[in-house]
């Protein structure tokens, strides 16, 4: 797995998000290198209960390569009189993965989705990987209807999975997946490398 960084900063959100837009502008970095944590649902307490502490007395999680992190921790503490931002801590991080869960009792949209899911869980950028992937499809033949709130279904399909890999690889395929209504993901978990920056 590719080497990402977390990387904690003090601040507003509206200078953390400004600062970024800039940031990326000036090193020519492609959108979505520095990724804000906020936009991808992460649980920040993924990394530790220490930031869970931080996020709550108004920090922001920017997940970026650990090469562009160096340039934007730099970047930040150069700025800082100027922004009012400050890098409270880094943590490497080794990769990323999430659930995701699919429960519908109409053979109809199980069968779009199940194709939608299909072509996006088999062609996975490189290093990422589904794992845990259970389907389950039943039939009673009894008639009684696909309203949700029905007190028994003719039908139903579950689909479970888990997506783990590169940090860039695991946002695109949630960024994916977020398109689909009836999927439900888990926030985003990083995995952590052996030890703190």
């Amino acid at each position: 797995m590719s080497a990402w960084r977390a990387v904690v900063v003090d601040g507003k959100e509206g200078a953390v998000r400004s600062f970024v837009a800039r940031f990326s502008a000036d090193q020519g970095t492609s959108p979505g290198t520095v990724i804000v944590g906020d936009d991808i649902g992460l649980d920040a307490g993924s990394i530790g209960e220490w930031l869970l502490d931080l996020i709550g007395r108004g920090h922001h999680v920017l997940l970026a390569p650990a090469h562009v992190a160096d340039r934007l921790e730099h970047a930040i503490a150069e700025a800082q009189d100027e922004t009012a931002l400050r890098v409270e801590r880094t943590h490497p991080v080794a990769g990323a993965c999430f659930g995701l869960d699919l429960e519908t009792f109409s053979r109809e949209v199980a069968q779009a989705v199940q194709g939608i899911l299909d072509a996006i869980l088999d062609g996975l950028p490189a290093g990422v990987r589904v794992e845990d992937r259970r389907e389950k499809e039943e039939e009673s033949g009894e008639g009684h209807g696909v309203e949700l709130y029905a007190p028994m279904h003719d039908y139903r399909f579950t689909l479970s999975a888990r997506v783990t890999g590169p940090v860039d690889g695991v946002v695109q395929v949630r960024s994916r997946l977020a398109d689909i209504e009836a999927v439900s993901l888990e926030r985003l978990q990083l995995i952590e490398a052996d030890r703190p920056a």
